[in-house]
């Protein structure tokens, strides 16, 4: 008995804390990313314009994301993103690009898929409904950016194959009435080069009892730029645009 009233008092000194937050949670999230390029690669061939452009326009990219959440003080929370972006274009394009030669019509691909590997902690700050996280993302690229001419063949295929570490917040807004907001970056910036990603959503947690269902819209936008002295060609292109998807988790 005594062990309940303390238990009991325990919960009355956290403030409108959530169930989830005391428990070990498992979640997932899937969404579809509807990006658009923009920007350009290598000595100023525009990603997205026609004229000595690669001409890509819009494409859907799908993103999953898993999670584990715990009350340990000390270890961090888990969460893997895993984005599938492939974007494809028709353009005109007469200069180099990559050490080949260009003279015309060209065929173009742009995968900038990549995996995220997010260690995060959240602070203890004693406001209703409001989450604060922040911690350290390890972003593993695996893709390329591939060229083709369609008069000469010619063709210039460009790794995009590398890993990076980038600092990690967020900024989450609840309500008693099921919707939430949230703000997400991931920065680093050296050398001049720099990689942003800002994410902008908000969701609405459906009254379904024992799991936590949702769904979730927002904004996402991914800004590269890079320079040919520590990469192999110089960037300044932003990939952006709504997203749409559901959220599922548990605790136990």
């Amino acid at each position: 008995m005594k062990k309940t009233v303390l238990a009991a008092s325990v919960l009355a000194l956290l403030p409108m804390a959530s169930h989830a937050d005391l428990l070990f949670t498992v979640g997932a999230k899937a969404s579809v990313w509807g990006a658009e390029p923009t920007g350009q690669v290598d000595d100023g061939i525009s990603v997205d314009g026609e004229q000595n452009g690669l001409g890509m326009d819009s494409e859907n990219g799908n993103q999953i994301t898993l999670f584990f959440e715990h009350p340990v003080p000390v270890l961090p929370n888990i969460r893997v993103r895993q984005t599938s972006l492939d974007m494809t274009g028709n353009g005109f394009v007469v200069t180099e690009f990559d050490d080949q030669t260009f003279t015309g019509d060209v065929s173009s691909k742009m995968d900038i898929s990549h995996t995220d590997l997010t260690l995060y902690w959240g602070l203890p700050i004693p406001v209703p409904f409001f989450d604060f996280n922040f911690g350290l993302t390890g972003r593993t690229f695996d893709g390329q950016i591939y060229v083709k001419d369609e008069t000469t063949s010619e063709v210039a295929d460009v790794p995009l194959d590398f890993t990076l570490p980038m600092g990690f917040a967020e900024v989450q807004v609840e309500t008693p009435f099921g919707i939430y907001g949230q703000v997400e970056v991931n920065y680093i910036g050296y050398d001049g080069n720099s990689l942003s990603d800002w994410v902008y959503g908000v969701g609405y947690d459906l009254p379904v009892p024992v799991i936590d269902l949702g769904i979730e819209a927002g904004y996402r936008s991914m800004k590269v730029e890079t320079n040919d002295d520590t990469t192999d060609i110089a960037t300044d292109f932003e990939v952006s645009g709504m997203y749409y998807g559901a959220s599922l988790a548990f605790g136990f």
